[in-house]
């Protein structure tokens, strides 16, 4: 308690004088003078000559910085900012800043608003021209956390103008406790004259930092306002980040500061939030979980309530205040069939407990995957919430948020969390989310184009299979369109490579969940396949659609850094094309490898008894690939990309030739006279 009111004292009296409130609806904030603990920074009056920066021609930076005072338990972050948009096309940006806080926990205070033309400062701070609102785009994730954002609009905003804002945002989650940490970056993507960087902690407090891509360090040293740490840098080039990288992996140099502690004093925070949940569940739950219990296979009772958590419990993340990291109670969250992924696994652990099957929820990082295991120990760092569950000596990661999955949960590839934080007493190190032995994700497609003897029409039948995560994509898919959607979008592709496409029917589509097989079966008929039916000659074009987006080039192919590849997976396409036994190939048999360490490739070109087949086959081994192996998978993208695409030409005799131009005529014919009669 004294804690509290320490640290409410210390905000009273640093926006008390001149403060004034402006409430929009039921939302509001403040402007007032920068808080005490913060030391104004001074904006350069010049951009030196020789400075990065000093020639670019869309955005810079003058100044950022950022001061969070960390003592008494509070959290004040002030920011202070100075961008000059340099081209036109950049104003529209310019003449508008938004600034988002919660004010479930947290207040804003807004210090100024200023702009600098020909040298002259002047004042735009205009309470009356801010409003607030809340963040609608979170509801499209399903998500909603109680964040407002506020919006600043600038008049008359020019090239060459320089904006200042600077604001605090006072107040931190009270769930979170001293479970957070700062990051700071020391670049970005604009150039930067003068960046800065104050943190202040109560006296004796230990840190411990992470540092990212050659960064400084921060300075820490103990003065009479505390433990300070501090950053400065000046005259920053712009960086490029080209995207494309691996999980956890970003180019920026930065570092992240934090109290120094474990992963086992994260999990002692973390255990409070999951009580053990006892008896108290609903009855229609019960008779459920009696039921599963009668299932002699551990794995099959597992999967059971794996699906009822996944499927009958919607997704949707009420997460403000301590609820975004407190978990609603198991009953609670069955009975409102609704939670996020912190709720759904207490309650699945829960469920597996009552299994007989050892289950804790599990803190992992679906933005970070493994690379938080290097960060400073804190809760902060975590973004998601699986399932540990342990089948005799196996461990089993499950995550009930994926709806519409199917197979063994033993297959299911959850790898690229790379590391979880078990909230189990016995926890003292992050584990290991490791691939299984088998990986099942795949796709098989097999194209049969059967060219008829009597014209130009063709038959095409196409069966799709696919494995596993593959499996669950297209479930997904399926589950979420109606038949003559997706009738309308299989036929729309074929339709885009051949012309006219008349499709037999909607497609077939059979699913062994159990399995985690589904397959699609497509037939059409193609009456213009031809790409070239000039003289005697017969070309269709043909495409390996199943390995286009797992063989897709990066965005940006001139890259420096690592490259994330994709999931481990096997792909194969196989075309086989029937053509009358009169006509000619034009085209030879071949066989192609390429190979890069993260991916293996083949096609190969065979004709056997009038049948010309081409088969790819494509394993992808490894997700991610370091920056000295990316040129030569790149090279090696581009070449197998070029072999997706083959032209299969074809010689037919001349009277069967002369025979179709005649059949052609006649047909013409008769469409004329129709028209007449009409």
């Amino acid at each position: 308690m004294r804690k509290w009111m320490g640290a409410a004292l210390l905000a009273s009296l640093a926006v008390a004088v001149h403060a004034e409130e402006h409430v929009r609806g039921q939302y509001r904030f403040s402007t007032a003078p920068a808080p005490a603990f913060v030391r104004v920074g001074d904006v350069r009056s010049a951009w030196p000559a020789r400075t990065p920066g000093a020639d670019d021609g869309r955005w810079r930076f003058w100044m950022y910085d950022r001061q969070i005072d960390h003592r008494a338990g509070a959290e004040r972050a002030y920011t202070d900012t100075v961008y000059e948009p340099l081209s036109a096309s950049m104003l529209g940006e310019a003449g508008r800043f938004q600034i988002d806080f919660n004010p479930e926990y947290q207040t804003l205070t807004i210090h100024r608003v200023e702009l600098r033309r020909d040298g002259h400062w002047s004042s735009r701070l205009d309470p009356a021209r801010i409003s607030l609102a809340r963040r609608e785009g979170e509801f499209e994730k399903d998500l909603a956390d109680g964040g407002v954002t506020a919006l600043i609009v600038l008049d008359d905003v020019r090239v060459g103008d320089e904006v200042r804002i600077a604001y605090t945002v006072d107040g931190r989650n009270p769930v979170l406790a001293d479970q957070d940490t700062d990051w700071f970056y020391a670049a970005y993507s604009s150039p930067i004259l003068d960046l800065r960087s104050r943190m202040l902690f109560d006296a004796g407090t230990r840190l411990t930092v992470h540092r990212e891509n050659g960064v400084e360090a921060p300075r820490i040293e103990t003065t009479p306002e505390g433990v300070v740490a501090s950053f400065e840098k000046h005259g920053i080039a712009a960086m490029e980040n080209p995207g494309d990288y691996p999980r956890g992996y970003q180019p920026y140099p930065a570092f992240q500061i934090g109290h120094e502690q474990s992963w086992a004093d994260v999990v002692r925070w973390a255990l409070p939030l999951y009580p053990e949940a006892g008896n108290a569940l609903p009855p229609d739950l019960e008779a459920r979980i009696a039921a599963w219990r009668r299932i002699d296979d551990p794995i099959a009772r597992m999967t059971a309530a794996l699906r009822a958590v996944q499927d009958e419990v919607r997704y949707f993340g009420l997460e403000m205040g301590e609820s975004s990291h407190r978990p609603h109670a198991p009953a609670d969250t069955w009975t409102r069939h609704l939670g996020d992924c912190k709720d759904k696994a207490y309650l699945l652990a829960t469920i597996l407990g009552r299994l007989d099957i050892p289950a804790v929820p599990a803190l992992v990082s679906s933005s970070n995957g493994a690379a938080v295991r290097d960060y400073v120990p804190s809760a902060d760092v975590f973004d998601h919430v699986i399932v540990r569950a342990r089948v005799g000596a196996e461990t089993v990661w499950l995550d009930a948020t994926i709806d519409q999955q199917g197979g063994d949960p033993r297959a299911v590839d959850l790898s690229a969390l790379g590391a979880a934080l078990p909230i189990d007493p016995s926890t003292i190190a992050m584990d290991a989310v490791a691939p299984p032995a088998k990986i099942a994700d795949a796709i098989e497609s097999i194209e049969r184009f059967e060219l008829a003897t009597a014209g130009e029409a063709a038959r095409l039948v196409v069966e799709t299979t696919y494995h596993g995560g593959d499996a669950d994509n297209a479930r997904r898919r399926f589950a979420s369109e109606r038949v003559d959607e997706t009738a309308r979008r299989y036929a729309d592709y074929y339709g885009k490579r051949y012309r006219k496409v008349e499709p037999d029917g909607p497609p077939k589509i059979t699913d062994d969940r159990q399995a985690n097989v589904v397959v699609v079966r497509e037939s059409y008929r193609l009456p213009t396949p031809f790409v070239d039916a000039s003289g005697s000659t017969r070309a269709v074009d043909l495409y390996a659609d199943a390995l286009d987006t797992a063989t897709a080039l990066p965005s940006r192919v001139d890259r420096m850094g690592p490259l994330h590849v994709g999931g481990r997976g096997h792909y194969v396409h196989r075309i086989e094309v029937v053509a009358p036994a009169q006509w000619s190939p034009l085209f030879s048999t071949d066989s192609i490898r390429r190979t890069s360490d993260a991916m293996e490739y083949s096609r190969v070109v065979e004709r056997k008894s009038g049948t010309t087949s081409i088969e790819y086959t494509l394993d992808t081994k490894q997700p991610d690939l370091d920056g000295a192996r990316v040129a030569q998978h790149i090279d090696m993208l581009r070449s197998l990309r070029d072999d997706l695409s083959v032209r299969l030409r074809f010689q037919t005799p001349a009277a069967l030739d002369a025979s179709q131009r005649e059949d052609r005529l006649k047909a013409l014919l008769r469409d004329a006279m129709k028209e007449d009669h009409q």
